[in-house]
C-alpha cells in the first residue's frame, strides 16, 4: 500500500477500521474508515491530539476495547490474518507472544504490591512455560538488556521503589519477554522529563534494531516521533489527515491540521519572545461527527465544501498522502497555503 518498505513483509495491515463506544448519549464513532500499513523492521508515528482516535486504533488492533466499545467495520490484518475475526482466546495466543503493548503510565500498568521481578517471571511463564528458575534467569537478562543496573538485586523490588523512567523500562522488560514482532507504545514517554524521555526512545531505537521488531509509537508530540520514525500518520476526528515520511511531514506538510501541530511544538531555535501558535477551537463531537472535513470548524484555510463533503485523499509522492481541499486540482491559488508555498514544514520550509 504506502510508505517506503524496510522490508517486503508487511506485517499490518488495517483497511477501513471503524471502531465505536456505544454509550446513553449514544453511538461515538471513534475510529472512522482509517487505513494504515506498518512493514516488518518498520517503525511508525502516530500522532494526534486527545481524541483523534490513535490509542482506540491500537486498543482495536489488540482488541482490549472496554465492553461498550466494539470494531463495527474493517479488517486488521496482521501476518495475513484477520484479527478482527479472531476469538478472545485466540487474541490471548497473540497478545503478549506476537503483538506487545507498552502503555502511557507504568505506575497504574504495574501491580504495586507484587515485586518487579515476579511480574516479569509471571508474564514468562505464562507465555513460554519455563520453569521458575528459567524463567528468573530470562528475567534478569531482560532487566539488565533495559539497562537497568543491579538487575539481579531489584528483582526484589516494587515498583515504587524505581523512577518513573525505570519504571517504563521495566513495561518494557516485560513486552520483550516474548520477543513480538509487534510493539505498540502508547505515550511511553507521556509522564517523564525531557532527559529521561530521550532515553527511553534511545533505548527503543536500540532494542528494536536487536530484535528487528516493527514499532508503532502513538503520542501527541511531533518532536518525539521526530528521531525515531521513518513513517508519520496524522490522525485527527477519528480519521488519518495525512501520511507520509518524517521528512515528507516535517518539511513538506499539506494538510492544515498537521501545519497546526507542527506550529504548536517549541524548538531551539525560536525567538524567545516568539509565542507559540495554538490551534483555535475543540475537536469535534464524534457522536454526531460532521459530514464534511473533521477540521473544517477548525481550519484557516476552510472553504464552503470542505463543511459538507470529506474529500477523497491526494496521492502527493511515494507514500505522502492528505485529506484535504486545498489540494484538489480545482483548488483556488489564492490564499492556498500548499500552493502559495505558505506555511512550510516545521523549519518553515
Amino acid at each position: 500500500m504506502r510508505g517506503p518498505n524496510n522490508d517486503d513483509t508487511v506485517l499490518l495491515e488495517v483497511n477501513h477500521l471503524q471502531t465505536s463506544f456505544f454509550s446513553h448519549f449514544g453511538e461515538v464513532k471513534a475510529v472512522r474508515h482509517v487505513d494504515m500499513k506498518l512493514n516488518k523492521g518498520e517503525v511508525i508515528g502516530v500522532v494526534g491530539e486527545s481524541g483523534s482516535g490513535k490509542s482506540v486504533t491500537a486498543m482495536s488492533i489488540l482488541k482490549l476495547l472496554q465492553n461498550t466499545g466494539k470494531i463495527v467495520g474493517g479488517q486488521i490484518l496482521f501476518k495475513g490474518e484477520d484479527l478482527a475475526n479472531k476469538s478472545e482466546k485466540e487474541m490471548r495466543r497473540i497478545r503478549g507472544n506476537e503483538i506487545s503493548m507498552i502503555f502511557q503510565d507504568p505506575m497504574t500498568s504495574l501491580n504495586p504490591v507484587i515485586t518487579v521481578g515476579e511480574q516479569i517471571i509471571e508474564t514468562i511463564r505464562e507465555h513460554q512455560g519455563l520453569s521458575r528458575k528459567e524463567a528468573r534467569e530470562k528475567a534478569i537478562k531482560l532487566l539488565k538488556l533495559v539497562k537497568i543496573p543491579d538487575a539481579e538485586k531489584r528483582m526484589s523490588n516494587y515498583p515504587f521503589e524505581f523512577s518513573g523512567g525505570m519504571r517504563q523500562r521495566v513495561m518494557i522488560a516485560i513486552a520483550l519477554c516474548c520477543e513480538p514482532d509487534l510493539l505498540i507504545a502508547d505515550e511511553p514517554t507521556t509522564a517523564l522529563d525531557v532527559t529521561t524521555q530521550s532515553q527511553i526512545l534511545k533505548l527503543m531505537k536500540s532494542l528494536k534494531s536487536e530484535f528487528n521488531m516493527s514499532i508503532m509509537l502513538i503520542t501527541h508530540d511531533l518532536g518525539v516521533v521526530a528521531d525515531i520514525c521513518t513513517r508519520i500518520v496524522v490522525m485527527y476526528g477519528g480519521m488519518v489527515m495525512e501520511e507520509g515520511s518524517a521528512e515528507d511531514i516535517f518539511y513538506q506538510p499539506k494538510h492544515p491540521y498537521t501545519l497546526g501541530l507542527l506550529q504548536s511544538v517549541p524548538r531551539s531555535e525560536m525567538d524567545q519572545q516568539k509565542r507559540l501558535t495554538p490551534i483555535k477551537g475543540s475537536p469535534p463531537n464524534l457522536v454526531n461527527p460532521p459530514k464534511g472535513c473533521p477540521f473544517a470548524p477548525r481550519c484557516d484555510y476552510a472553504m464552503g465544501i470542505c463543511a459538507e463533503a470529506c474529500p477523497d485523499y491526494t496521492e502527493l509522492s511515494n507514500g505522502h498522502r492528505s485529506m484535504c481541499w486545498l489540494l484538489h486540482k480545482d483548488a483556488p491559488v489564492e490564499g492556498n497555503p500548499f500552493l502559495q508555498g505558505i506555511g512550510g514544514g516545521i523549519h518553515g520550509k
